[in-house]
This record gives structure tokens, sequence and C-alpha cells, in this order.
């Protein structure tokens, strides 16, 4: 059903603040543009221990590489470093989200809608070609195996003695400063907290 984003004939915005994880990063993907605030969070933590992404347009906007290290991880990305990896189109401040989506939709309103429509099919069918669809249909396949993994099981243990919100937390306790950090180094102590790097040394 998801993949109705991706088929419509009229142009969807995904319009990105706060956070945006998971199934929210499915929709958000398959959208034809993602606008975010730069301070948004986006990423896929559930793939620590939770099956493999069921949907998966990542390598198609950041490439593989950037593909497997948001995907292998679950660490979160900034909207600020996803605009500069090409995982979405654009990040601005906070304040000018609702005014850049809203002046994008407005230039697309400016455009005869089958011309829209011929348009977003062309780049679609590009993507269909270098396999995106398929891809998609794989990606369901390969979760409902990975969901077969033990440490699915251990977390389903988890969510049924504890609880949800205490099992995300137990699984997330190993990634304190889950998120990534673009153009810099990663530099973490043993408990996988950051070390902040001296002004003189950035």
């Amino acid at each position: 059903m998801r993949m109705v984003l991706f088929d419509m004939h009229k142009p969807v915005i995904a319009k990105v603040h706060g956070y945006c994880l998971a199934g929210g990063t499915d929709l958000a993907l398959l959208s034809d543009m993602v606008i975010a605030a730069d301070t948004a969070q986006i990423g896929f933590p559930p793939a620590r221990n939770l099956g493999a992404l069921p949907n998966n347009m990542w390598l198609y906007n950041c490439g593989p590489q950037w593909a497997k290290r948001l995907t292998m991880t679950g660490d979160l990305i900034s909207g600020q470093d996803a605009a500069k990896i090409g995982l979405i189109l654009k990040a601005v401040p906070p304040s000018l989200l609702d005014a850049e989506v809203d002046g994008l939709l407005d230039r697309f309103a400016r455009i005869d809608p089958d011309l829209l429509s011929a348009n977003k099919r062309v780049i679609n069918i590009g993507l269909e070609l270098m396999g995106a669809r398929t891809l998609q249909r794989l990606a369901l396949e390969v979760d409902a195996r990975a969901h077969q993994a033990r440490p699915v099981r251990g977390f389903l243990r988890a969510v049924r003695d504890r609880g949800v919100a205490a099992a995300v937390r137990e699984r997330d306790a190993a990634f304190p400063d889950g998120i990534v950090r673009v153009g810099e180094p990663e530099t973490r102590d043993a408990d996988g907290r950051f070390i902040d790097r001296t002004p003189e040394a950035r």
C-alpha cells in the first residue's frame, strides 16, 4: 500500500520535523521529495534487532555506502546531514519549514497536472529500471525472514514481559549517541558516547 505514494499521479512532498523513524521513513522516502527541518532526526532503529527494513528506498536516495551505514546500525541522521548525503532534498531551519514546502507546492500548482504527472512518471520509470519496485517487494520478503532471527524473538519477549517503551530503551542503551555525524570523525568513548573535540582539533 505504501507504493501508492510512488504511483500516484500527483507529486508528493514529505515535510519532516521532529523524529521520522522506522515506518515513517518508509512513507517519507517513497514520496517524490523530502524537505526537513535541519534539526529533524531520521532513521530506522528497529533494524538493530527487529528484522530488516520492509521498504527500502534508502539506496536510491543516498547510495549504497550511506544506505548501509544508516540501516545496518539504526543510527539517526539529522535533517541537515541527510540533505548533505542526498537522502532528502533539502533541510531548512524549523521556523522556515512550512514556508519552504508551501513555496514548492505553489510552484507545482503553476504547472499543468498532466505535465507534472508525465515528468514524475518518467523519473519513476527510471527508478523501476534500476530495480526500485522489485527491491520493495524483496525487502518485504527479507524482512519476513529476518523476523525469525534470535534477536527478534528476544525483543518480542522483552515487549511482552516489560512493555514496548522498556524494550526499546533496553535495545537502544548500547547506542547512547545513536546518531551519525557527516563530514567529521565519529570519535566515541567505550560506552558509545561522542567525545567532543576541541575547536582547535576540528
